[in-house]
């Protein structure tokens, strides 16, 4: 009987867990690479691992002469594992016609039943790795920097690096959409303020989704792209899922909507209605502000859910861009300050992911430290670049 026939990809996803941090993988080009993060599992759509981290180690050039040497190149990538029982399954599941696997950096299997080079949809190739090649391990969980200096730390404090973290992300946001003002014209009825915030917007809506579609399906709602130049969505279908149906429902209702009435005058109303102080401490402090039913409304029909990951993620970095463009402090103070006062945004995939690289019991009561979590993951923890981390170099009193 075949040793492999009652073997699933679950019995492969428990040998990849197994190997030990930096264990080294022989490929299919002949190249190794060795182990730096094992990832995160991925969702039931698409690769089987996330942001995982391979050293890759090629043979480079051989120098001329009677004692030649080979020389090794090493490379640090960052990106999806795919798990299959044979290489053959790579044509079979039709992975090199869908894009949703371009990120894909090594393919995983236990047999190579086909020397066939693995390629991605987008062209590129990439190597294979057996484990059948590989002898039994057991993984002993490295202990991070960040996990040490988290358990050092009080409730106070790790809420402060995370504000912190968020604060930066704030600022990151602020300075994109910055350079993206500057050269914006006005699309139609709608002003370039208004342009620049309803392609953010709808890139927002694809969020943990297809953001490229969302995106240009936001160009087209705006006459910007013409109907031809829509990217077909991610999968095997030429139609959205009916998740991104409704959302692309709402979202052309919405643009309708702003095209009659505006969309930045509005919101820069609700903004300044109820101005608070920010060096008002008692008032800074709190979460409940009736700013944000204001702004809610403004987004009438979509879930209160993905109103507040607009706010945060797209409103409130918008309204701080436009108050630095217009010398408006006012503007900028109260975007800075509702952003810090926001109440925790639902969890998501890289949430939950970073709660558990910091062994934290439970997620940030405040959507700045839930983006704080975002900074850190963007900034180093999604390659592992742990000596640039500030979640393991943070000391209380330093920022």
């Amino acid at each position: 009987m075949n040793a492999y026939a009652y073997l699933y990809e679950a019995d492969i996803a428990r040998r990849w867990w197994s190997l030990s941090r930096d264990a080294l993988l022989p490929l299919s080009d002949g190249a190794i690479c060795r182990v730096d993060f094992h990832g995160r599992p991925g969702g039931s759509l698409g690769p089987d691992l996330r942001d995982t981290v391979l050293i890759f180690t090629y043979d480079g050039k051989v120098a001329a002469g009677k004692d030649s040497e080979r020389q090794w190149n090493e490379k640090r990538v960052a990106g999806d594992v795919e798990f299959h029982i044979r290489s053959s399954d790579w044509f079979a599941h039709a992975h090199h016609i869908d894009p949703r696997y371009n990120n894909v950096v090594l393919h995983v299997v236990l047999i190579y039943d086909d020397r066939t080079p693995i390629r991605r949809q987008d062209g590129s190739i990439i190597p294979t790795c057996c484990l059948s090649d590989l002898p039994p391990a057991t993984y002993d969980p490295p202990v991070w920097a960040c996990q040490q200096n988290f358990a050092r730390m009080s409730d106070v404090e790790r809420a402060r690096l995370l504000t912190f973290a968020g604060l930066l992300r704030f600022e990151q946001k602020t300075q994109a959409l910055l350079a993206i003002l500057r050269t914006v014209s006005p699309a139609g009825n709608f002003s370039a303020y208004d342009t620049c915030l309803i392609t953010a917007l709808a890139e927002g809506f694809g969020y943990g989704r297809d953001r490229a579609f969302f995106r240009a399906a936001g160009l087209y709602l705006l006459d910007i792209l013409g109907k031809g130049d829509v990217p077909e969505p991610l999968g095997h279908t030429g139609e959205p899922s009916p998740l991104d149906a409704g959302r692309l429902r709402t979202l052309g209702r919405l643009v309708r909507k702003w095209r009659v009435n505006g969309l930045w005058e509005a919101l820069r109303e609700a903004l300044l209605l109820a101005y608070v102080d920010p060096y008002d401490h008692f008032r800074y402090q709190s979460t409940e502000s009736p700013i944000i039913p204001r702004i809610r409304a403004i987004f009438e029909g979509l879930s209160a859910a993905r109103t507040d990951i607009l706010i945060c993620n797209v409103v409130l970095p918008f309204a701080a861009t436009v108050g630095l463009l217009e010398n408006d402090a006012r503007l900028v103070e109260q975007a800075e300050s509702l952003y810090v006062r926001y109440p925790s945004l639902s969890s998501n995939t890289i949430t939950r992911a970073m709660c558990r690289q910091l062994q934290m019991e439970r997620e940030p009561r405040s959507a700045c430290q839930q983006q704080g979590l975002h900074y850190i993951y963007a900034a180093t923890c999604r390659e592992k670049l742990c000596t640039r981390c500030i979640a393991g170099k943070y000391e209380w009193g330093m920022l």
